[in-house]
Formats: C-alpha cells, structure tokens, sequence
C-alpha cells in the first residue's frame, strides 16, 4: 500500500471522542541481533559496553517509575516496578557476562541468547500468567537492547505526545500504561465494545477504535492516522479535505462537552424529581481523583485485580487497606463499592490453566477456592470500611450457595479483625454482581440474602448471548440491548426491589446512552459510568422523564432483535425527548 494514499477501516467504536497523531505500531518483540565473533582482546570492552546498556535501561525505568508514581499514582508505579526487579537479575548478568568470555561474541547477540534460554521455560508453559510475565521480559529485554544496538524506539510509556498506538491488542498490563498525556488516539486489530483495553481507553478518555481485523502491517510508525472513536473508523494519511470535513464536527462536540462542564457540581435528578446515585466505575486512584473532579456521588464499581497484576503476585493485607482507605476517604460519605478479585478469564492467576477461563475457575468461584487470598482482600475491606462508606460485593454469582459462602467468609473476617481489636463498620453491606443468567433469574431470592444488587451488563449480555466479548470475529453479536438481556436486566431490578433493596447497573450498558434511557424508564436505582461519561450521564439523566421512559421500555420488552429495539428508542427518544435527539446521541448511530 503506498504510504500516502488515504484508506479507512472500519471497526467496532470503543471510547468516543477524534485523535490525530503519528502511529507507533505496538510490537512485543526486538529483531534478532547479528551475531559478531570477538577477538580475546575485545572482551573486556564488550563488558564494559553490556554494563553500560544495563545501567542506562535501569536509569530509564528509575526515571519512569518516579514519573509515574508522581503523575499517575503507586499503583500504576508498581507495573514498572515489577520490569526494575527483571532488570537486576543476576543470573541473566551473569550468564550473559559468561557467554559473551567463553562463546566470545558480542554482547546482544550473548544476551539475547541468555534472554532467549531462560524465557523458553516460561514461553512453553501453558500457565497464561507467564504470558504476561513474558511481556515483562520481552519489554525489559528490548529495553537493554535498544541501548546496546543505538535504536530510539521507544516504549508506550515514552513515546512522544501526539501518537496513536496501533497493536493487535493489548494485554492488561500495557493497557493500564497508557498515558492520555501521550498517547491521544488507539487502534485494535482485535477485541470489542467491552474488552478490558476498551474500558481502560474509555476510563482514561482515549479515543479508540476495536477489531478492525488485520492493519498493524499496513501502518509505519510515524505514519499520519485520524481516529474517529464514535463510528469506528481509523483512518489511514487522511486527506486535507477528509480533516477539514471533520472540523465543524469536533468544535461542535467540543462546545458540547465545555457545556456540560456546569454539570459537574449539579446533582442527577431527573425530570421528574427521582435522584439516581450517579457513581464511577475506577481501577486506580487516578481514576478516582478524576470521578471526584466531574462530580461522581461514589464509587459504583471499584476493580481491584489490576493489584494483583500490577505486582505479579498477591498483595497483601496493608496494601490493599491502604489503597481502598485512601479512596474511601476520597469520597465519604458517598459509598465506595469495592469489588472482590474477578481474576480468571484473561485475568489469570498463577498456576490455573484452563481450556475455556472465561466458563472456568473465574471471579468468586477462584477466590473461594483461595481463602488465603480472600481472607486477606476481606479484612482490608472491612478494615477500609472505619474510614468511610465502603461496601463490598461479589463478582459472577451463580448460585446462593456461593453468596452464602462467601458471607461466611466475611464474618470469619470479621471475627479475625475483632481479635486484633481492629474497627471496621458494624453495618458493613454486602452485595453481589448480576452477571449470569442464572443470578438474574435467581434474583428474587439471592435479594433475600444481601444488602444490594449491582448489574454487571458486560458479562451478563456474554454469557446470555453465549458471545465471547474479547473476540473480534463474534464481537458484532454482543449487543446489550438484545431483547433477552433486557428482559434479564429488568427481572432483576423488579426482584430487588420487591425485596425491598436498591439496584444498581456498573457495566458499559450504563455508558450507552440509549440503555440509559432504558435504565431510568426500568427504575433502577443507580449508575456507575467511567469518570469522563459522568457529565454527560447527569445532562441525559436532568432530561429525561422516567414515567415515560417506562412507556418506552414496555414496548421495547416486546420486540423480538436488538435492531428493532434500537430503531424503537430512537424514534420515541426523538418524539418524547426531542431535546436529547440530536448530537448526544449521534454515536449510537449504526452499532
């Protein structure tokens, strides 16, 4: 393809919002060095060149981790921290220093063949979480070998301001490096609407642009690309006259979004007097401190297994307490909900390997099989809860066997912490996720046995629609308005609220502006966005009658596909909510 002819692609829209900027194509792996054969004499010297390349690669990480640490918070510091640890390792030193004395050869060709031998171990275990522990090797590697063969590419954490990152996909940990500050626009050959790189994107206000299938080969790096995150297009050397017709567009939501800003201190009532508690859903504390700024009443949604892969271990007891405390002392008196580890799926822990994860040893099912690792989440929760309104739930519920299960292990931390004479709130709650059809149809009595529900739309619309939501050749069946995930959706609301408990929705249905219309005319009772929806969730929140929201989902419950669905709530928004048909909802448009 040559280079400076415009062409478009076309995936699935992810995180709303324009980019344009230089492309750096995302790749795990460094070419193979050449191999050199040295004189005895050279050696010393290429010693001195291999401590040299470490040294500078350690003084890179020690100046991002501090950056980071600084800018983005310890959590994200700890990624980082993990690659500080690989880098000192003495074992790939000194067998690296040995090969290049005894097979006599230059020094990234001996520490690639170090590097390669020692990684193979872990390349051919089954064991998903040493993936991720290659990519931590492969970045480290590259890193050293950058410095060792003169190259200034550069890692996702430094590349210059103004860049769009083109990958396959990528893993959580990279996703969670990402730095709106540098990075302005993203590009997935794979992956879909919910897909944890999407929600990270979204959370971090990323334009970005999801299973546009094979392109990463077709892009250079430094190669013009414009990103248009509302209808799922990346566009390729786009033309004068492509941006120039772009233009108008991106003042006109700009304008729009600077007049939501006003929003921020107003709270979400609707039109006809219903407040509805508008949360966040948060990873980081970044992420918090940037809800609390565009007005969130708490948080609906705290994940915290990105504690466990940031560090590729368990974190302990402290850890965690100091983290959930600093936010719940962020928020109080708002309520912090704080999920317990969803680890499983593409979120692995170590030592499990399945054939099917996301249908396998996942979320409360795992964590119940680790009471070590659940015990200690438990009583940081609880511990956390003295300092401000936290409340905990339990993630893919399936069956009450489960719930109740997991609440005794909530009283056993209970019983641990009064021992050490350490407080926590006597009226502590605990709910569940609604993430299985069989939770939704079991919700009357799982209400029964809990302070709350809170509906999990992503996993919920995946396992209904039996749609793996991380894949790209089925990503365009995931729909959250199917007419069977409506009806889930709302049996479980009616279920909470005949027994007298509140109900909450903190998936990606809640960000999508037309499930909120659903939501509101079903009653629920609160939302959870990512920080940057918050806004304009609370200007279509102000605006909308729930009364006649609810005339609109009676019909809606009726249809038999999602496309009729979706062409019924445009066209009562447009004839009951004529004040909301026009630009907020313009990005709907085509899904």
């Amino acid at each position: 393809m040559a280079r400076s002819i415009e062409k478009s692609c076309r995936g699935i829209p992810v995180s709303p919002g324009f980019a344009q900027g230089a492309a750096q194509v995302y790749r795990q792996y460094a070419p193979a060095p050449e191999e050199r054969v040295l004189e005895p004499a050279q050696v010393a010297d290429e010693l001195k060149r291999f401590r040299q390349a470490l040294h500078a690669a350690e003084r890179e990480l020690h100046t991002l981790y501090t950056q980071v640490k600084r800018d983005l918070g310890p959590d994200f510091a700890d990624f980082i921290e993990v690659q500080l640890t690989l880098i000192r390792d003495e074992e790939v030193i000194k067998n690296t220093e040995a090969f290049i004395r005894e097979a006599l050869r230059n020094a990234e060709f001996s520490y690639a063949q170090t590097v390669k031998s020692m990684s193979e171990p872990v390349a051919r275990s089954a064991d998903p979480l040493f993936k991720e522990r290659m990519l931590d090797i492969a970045d480290v590697s590259n890193r050293v070998m950058r410095h060792l063969l003169g190259d200034d590419t550069r890692s996702l954490l430094e590349v210059a301001p103004g860049t769009v990152v083109v990958a396959h996909d990528l893993p959580p940990s990279e996703a969670a490096l990402l730095d709106p500050r540098r990075i302005v626009g993203l590009v997935l050959e794979a992956g879909g609407k919910t897909s944890h790189t999407a929600i990270m994107a979204k959370a971090k206000e990323i334009p970005a642009v999801a299973g546009t299938g094979p392109l990463c080969e077709n892009v250079a790096d430094g190669q013009k690309v414009f990103v248009d995150g509302y209808r799922g297009l990346a566009i390729l050397n786009p033309s004068a006259n492509r941006l120039r017709a772009y233009d108008d567009e991106i003042e006109r939501r700009r304008v729009y979004r600077e007049s939501l800003s006003a929003l921020t201190t107003s709270d979400p009532v609707t039109a006809d007097g219903r407040t509805i508690d508008l949360s966040a859903n948060i990873e980081f504390i970044a992420e918090a401190r940037a809800a609390k700024r565009y007005g969130a009443r708490g948080v609906g949604l705290f994940r915290t297994e990105y504690m466990y892969l940031a560090k590729r271990r368990p974190p302990t007891e402290e850890e965690q307490f100091l983290v959930y405390t600093e936010v719940a002392k962020m928020f109080k008196p708002y309520p912090v909900i704080i999920r317990t580890f969803d680890l499983g799926g593409d979120k692995v822990l170590a030592g499990y390997t399945e054939a099917n994860p996301f249908l396998g040893l996942r979320a409360i099912r795992l964590t119940l099989g680790r009471l070590d690792l659940f015990g200690d989440q438990l009583r940081a929760i609880l511990r956390a809860s003295a300092f401000g309104n936290v409340k905990v739930m339990f993630p893919m519920v399936s069956t009450i066997e489960e719930l109740r299960r997991a609440k005794l292990e909530v009283e056993r931390a209970k019983g641990a912490l009064k021992a050490r004479g350490v407080e926590f709130d006597p009226d502590f709650e605990v709910g569940l996720m609604v993430e299985t059809p069989s939770a939704a149809i079991m919700a009357d009595r799982l209400a029964k046995e809990c302070s709350f529900l809170s509906i999990g739309s992503n996993d919920l619309t995946q396992y209904t629609l039996a749609v793996d939501r991380g894949n790209e050749h089925v990503a365009k069946l995931f729909d959250h308005l199917h007419p069977a995930v409506l009806y889930l959706i709302k049996r479980t609301i009616d279920a909470a609220h005949q027994q007298g408990i509140w109900v909450g929705m903190c998936g990606e249905f809640a960000s999508d502006l037309l499930g909120m219309l659903v939501l509101l005319g079903m009653g629920v009772d609160e939302m959870s966005v990512s920080p940057g929806m918050i806004p304009e969730a609370k200007g279509i929140i102000r605006n909308i009658d729930t009364g006649v929201a609810a005339e609109v989902v009676t019909h809606a419950l009726k249809l038999g596909t999602a496309l009729e669905v979706k062409n019924l709530l445009r066209r009562e928004m447009d004839r009951k909510f004529p004040h909301l048909a026009g630009f907020q909802f313009e990005e709907n448009k085509g899904k």
